[in-house]
């Protein structure tokens, strides 16, 4: 059967970035079964399995672009040491979690500083980096009039 918005297709994948650190799998759960093109499925793999069929297995590279985005330059800022709460040990390459003063978290990797200036890098720790993803098309079938009526599976 071919892959077809409404269809169910049941997958086993594993996305990782290139230097090889996990970011999803479902080695855990076993194979998920999803409604294609209902969005259940991460956008960028489900744009590249619709060729598949049942049995196909295809490694995928994910552009950062269409991944988690491209690491922007106007995100790295410079930020007074008295800024950051006196007790907080900040070492260079390291996340942190701050919640600003309207209550919304903020995550950053301090750079480093220069003086009593901290140079930080908002954005995310995935940001510019390509996805790769080796995906198992474990099964494809039409969907159940329940499943139709849902909308997914």
């Amino acid at each position: 059967m071919e892959i077809t918005d409404g269809v169910v297709v049941t997958v086993e994948y594993t996305v990782r970035l290139e230097d090889g650190t996990l970011i999803d799998s479902t080695g855990g759960c076993g194979p998920i079964a999803v409604m294609y093109g209902s969005g259940q499925l991460y956008p960028a793999i489900e744009d590249r399995i619709a060729d598949m069929r049942a049995g196909d297995t295809r490694e995928l590279r994910i552009p950062a672009d269409e991944a988690y985005g491209a690491w922007r330059p106007e995100l790295v800022r410079d930020m007074p040491r008295d800024r950051l709460p006196p007790d907080l040990a900040l070492e260079p390459g390291e996340h942190y979690r701050l919640k600003s003063p309207d209550g919304k978290m903020l995550r950053f990797r301090l750079i480093g500083f220069e003086g009593d200036v901290a140079k930080v890098d908002f954005n995310g720790p995935e940001a510019g980096k390509d996805l790769l993803a080796t995906v198992t098309i474990v099964s494809v079938r039409a969907a159940t009039p329940e499943e139709e009526r849902r909308g997914r599976v």
